[in-house]
């Protein structure tokens, strides 16, 4: 059953990408989905929602380049990505900006603790990667369908382009996506765990705080492989 890595040119493809990225994400538990795809209603509205919200942020900047995989057998998507090229970026040293997780319910907990999460997640990305680069923002393969190449496809494109253009590449990966990313070329480099500490917070809040929210940057210099022992270039900033 032979693979075919395209790179999404149809907003009309988001209905095949959108499922998968759901049911991938599902399984194995990402603790990251709720925040970034919660069901309100039902999960078929969740993912028409998530849909909208991904196909107005590909196409408001040109840097961001979906892929997909699709069994050429079946003619089904398997497996996507989310790769955005970052030739521009903002320096280390400003702040990250608060951010409107305008997905979740106005004036509820989960929106207030979305928007912490977020802004850790995206400071902690931002003042280590103020260099041009690409990052990895979402790759998924249906559950049915792992083990067969899809991700080392989708994973491929985004090294080869970034080696084409001479920037290094990162991905902000749950815990058990590390050894994956790593036998790629990239480096554990750090990791994060979100402070979600408030005042008097209520029992919803803490049970948001005790699931397992942590990231690891993984890090890929450009031109090669990333070895152990190699500089960090932040650590030098």
């Amino acid at each position: 059953m032979p693979l075919l890595l395209e790179e999404v040119k149809d907003e009309k493809d988001f209905n095949e990408v959108l499922p998968v990225l759901y049911a991938a994400f599902g399984e194995p538990y990402n603790s990251l989905r709720k925040w970034f795809i919660p069901v309100h209603t039902t999960v078929e509205a969740a993912i028409e929602d998530a849909k909208g919200r991904n196909i107005k942020n590909w196409k408001q900047h040109d840097g961001i380049h979906w892929l997909k995989v699709t069994d050429t057998d079946s003619g089904k998507v398997i497996g996507a990505a989310e790769w955005e090229i970052r030739e521009k970026v903002s320096p280390s040293d400003e702040p990250q900006k608060p951010i409107n997780a305008y997905w979740h319910t106005e004036g509820s907990e989960e929106k207030a603790f979305a928007e912490k999460l977020l802004v850790q997640l995206k400071g902690f990305m931002k003042e280590r990667m103020a260099r041009p680069h690409l990052e990895l923002e979402q790759l998924v393969v249906h559950p049915e369908h792992r083990r067969r190449g899809a991700g080392k496809l989708l994973m491929s494109w985004g090294i080869q382009k970034a080696d084409e253009l001479g920037l290094e590449s990162c991905i902000e990966s749950v815990p058990f996506a590390v050894p994956i990313y790593e036998k790629l070329g990239y480096g554990n480099a750090e990791g994060l765990k979100s402070d979600f500490t408030i005042p008097n917070p209520s029992k919803k809040w803490e049970e948001y705080a005790a699931d397992d929210l942590r990231v690891f940057l993984m890090w890929r210099p450009a031109g090669h492989n990333y070895r152990a022992g190699e500089k960090l270039p932040w650590m030098n900033a």
